[in-house]
């Protein structure tokens, strides 16, 4: 039985030396509130399983190494969606000072009493901008799934998995299909963007799902190394596709790649030695006006969190051509009601509906399209 604490801020040590383990995005999430809101902590270093070397200005110590640092320390605290088998490993090692940070200090999908009351406002406002009943009900079931020991949730695993998801399935969000192509109007569908290809699947269905279909541009950091040959087969066949090996961004620049495979994200922050590798990116707004693309009638965003970014590099784009538009709104803590006012806020004429398409709080879809084509 796993018996590491679960701390808040709060509870650090007054004035103490706290070491974070962890160098990936939930360690730095501690750090950064551990610097905002606790300036009498210390942190001698980052800790962590299989590397060494600096990240943020601090020296990354190998967890081997951990014995050199006795005496430098006061707590360490873990800041990782592992922090079960971390802590039990520590303590397997007879390690005792040793405690977990809150998932709702660092999960995107937990929010505080504090989270909520904060983005309360926001999140009325999503609500109340969204068509129909069933997409505010929808709505309202992500919000409170979100909320600290929600009981909507099993929240022992890494990802929080909805609790009675098969019943959730067949009632709350029985009147959905196919995630990207509910509620969007098919026929109009000539030319489509479609950013996150990955391996190629939803390129297929898209094939399939738009009848005028003439051209599909996909942009993939990774270019079509995730994509299987049989598929890649069918891509090529169609003569409609066209993938990028470009990320989707405001503007053309390098930025530095984070993590691996459906996961891997654009980090313009991340220090190049902590990088998996870095891709170059264009806007909408550039990569039509260089291809000459004449219209644009659908865009589909699932870019890992550059989904706000994308955006603002399409302004031109959609005030020209008023695509329909699916908006990944999950990636990010903040997304599912930042980018949601944030389209409102850029959109005119739009009517909005929502999709949630996974048994986790991750896959859910903002769907916006121009009132003239559903009037």
């Amino acid at each position: 039985m796993n018996t590491t604490p679960l701390i808040t801020i709060d509870e650090l040590p007054e004035n103490g030396r706290v070491i974070i383990y962890g160098r990936g995005q939930a360690a730095m999430t501690v750090l950064e509130t551990i610097r905002t809101q606790r300036p009498d902590v210390t942190i001698p270093c980052l800790l962590d399983s299989f590397s060494e070397g600096e990240a943020v200005g601090l020296r990354v110590v190998r967890k081997t190494e951990l014995g050199k640092l006795a005496g430098t320390y006061d707590l360490i605290l873990i800041a990782s969606a592992w922090w079960r088998d971390i802590g039990a490993n520590l303590a397997s090692d007879g390690v005792t000072s040793v405690a977990a940070a809150s998932p709702v200090l660092w999960h995107k999908y937990i929010y505080s009493e504090a989270d909520m009351t904060h983005a309360k406002g926001k999140l009325d406002a999503v609500e109340a901008m969204l068509a129909t009943d069933e997409d505010k009900n929808i709505y309202r079931f992500m919000v409170q799934a979100r909320a600290e020991n929600s009981p909507l949730v099993n929240t022992d695993g890494i990802t929080p998995g909805i609790v009675d998801f098969v019943q959730i399935k067949e009632t709350l969000l029985g009147h959905l299909t196919t995630q990207y192509l509910d509620f969007v109007v098919r026929e109009p569908v000539k030319t489509m963007l479609h950013a996150g290809v990955f391996d190629g699947t939803d390129c297929l269905r898209f094939l399939d799902a738009f009848p005028n279909l003439e051209m599909l541009h996909g942009f993939e950091p990774q270019g079509t190394g995730c994509i299987k040959p049989e598929t890649m087969d069918r891509i090529t066949n169609s003569g409609r596709v066209q993938i990028h090996p470009q990320g989707l961004w405001s503007s053309s620049r390098t930025i530095p790649l984070m993590g691996s495979g459906p996961f891997t994200t654009l980090d313009p922050t991340l220090p190049m030695e902590r990088a998996t590798g870095s891709i170059d990116t264009v806007s909408i707004d550039e990569f039509v006006a260089s291809h000459g693309v004449k219209s644009v009638d659908y865009i589909c965003l699932d870019v890992e969190g550059a989904e706000e970014h994308a955006l603002n590099g399409a302004r031109q784009t959609i005030k020209a051509h008023r695509p329909q538009l699916a908006v990944c709104i999950y990636h990010k803590k903040k997304d599912i009601y930042a980018l949601p006012l944030f389209l409102d806020a850029m959109l005119e004429g739009y009517i909005y509906h929502i999709g949630h398409y996974h048994n986790q709080l991750n896959e859910t879809v903002l769907y916006a399209l121009p009132e003239e084509l559903v009037s």
